[in-house]
């Protein structure tokens, strides 16, 4: 058996947690339920469905569609723009450009 150094640490640590695991006290709790009770599943596949009625009742009672407007409006949209050429404004577009 071979007593390297990592070995005696190991054992070392090993020792330790099992001496710090014995005194370590736990309750008992004899009113948990486990995982895998009847009880447990049972809320589940209650739960579930009934908080999905839930919100489906609430979406449709609070459900209220948008006012329509009874007249259709057209935007005016004008004839003439005002505006300058990009040519005519004195700005360096050369600058925007990296070659």
């Amino acid at each position: 058996m071979s007593n390297t150094f990592e070995d005696q640490l190991t054992a070392s640590a090993r020792r330790l947690r099992e001496a710090q695991d014995a005194e370590l006290h736990v309750d008992s709790m004899p009113h948990a339920v486990s995982e895998h009770s009847p009880l447990r599943l049972y809320w589940g596949w209650i739960a579930t469905p009934a908080a999905a009625a839930i919100g489906l009742l609430i979406g449709i009672f609070i459900h209220k569609p948008a006012a329509q407007p009874d007249d259709f409006v057209v935007p005016v949209v004008a004839e003439e723009t005002a505006g300058q050429s990009i040519l005519d404004d004195g700005a360096d577009y050369a600058l925007f450009v990296s070659l």
